[in-house]
């Protein structure tokens, strides 16, 4: 399985969109929503979730909790995988939300997509000589240990914590595609 997964915010056109497209990505994730309406993103793919930022506009949450492609405290099955979404404007819940549906659940299987980092993982801040991350998110991390851990940070990184496969995007980085065995 192949997913792409995009900087929303980043994403500003139909033509941008498109300049993304590709007939061997399984599945797109939005971390922070595109700045282009929903619905010309729903007539481009058809296989995409979303992770709202905290800047999102609600009507944006909204739309995308109606069509079924918000991942913002919600757990879907993909293939093999269940991913699962920790953003928006209340990340503390989303957390406590995905601890009950994730709780019992193996971590091999497990794709955590999260617009903020986690605490001392991938989120240093070298402009201001600190470090961003939600320390809750660490705690989650530590507890459900998920396959893969997707955020958004100031710098772009890849590392392992624990058993888990960590990638930051950077604010400025576009897209980064994740190949995933089934």
């Amino acid at each position: 399985m192949l997913l792409r997964v995009l900087n929303g915010a980043l994403l500003k056109s139909s033509k941008e969109l498109y300049s993304y497209v590709d007939k061997n990505i399984d599945a797109y994730v939005f971390i922070g929503a595109p700045k282009l309406p929903l619905y010309r993103v729903s007539t481009t793919l058809k296989n995409f979730f979303i992770v709202t930022s905290k800047y999102d506009d609600v009507y944006v949450t909204k739309t995308a909790r109606n069509t079924g492609v918000l991942l913002d405290a919600r757990v879907i099955s993909l293939s093999n995988y269940l991913i699962a979404g920790v953003g928006g404007i209340d990340p503390w819940y989303a957390i406590m939300r995905l601890r009950e549906l994730l709780g019992n659940q193996t971590r091999s299987k497990i794709l955590l997509f999260s617009y903020f980092p986690a605490y001392g993982v991938c989120d240093y801040l070298p402009e201001l000589s600190v470090k961003s991350g939600l320390a809750e998110l660490r705690n989650f991390l530590d507890h459900i240990k998920p396959y893969v851990f997707i955020s958004l940070g100031s710098v772009e990184c890849g590392t392992r914590y624990g058993e888990t496969n960590v990638y930051t995007l950077s604010r400025e980085t576009p897209f980064l595609d994740l190949k995933l065995g089934l």
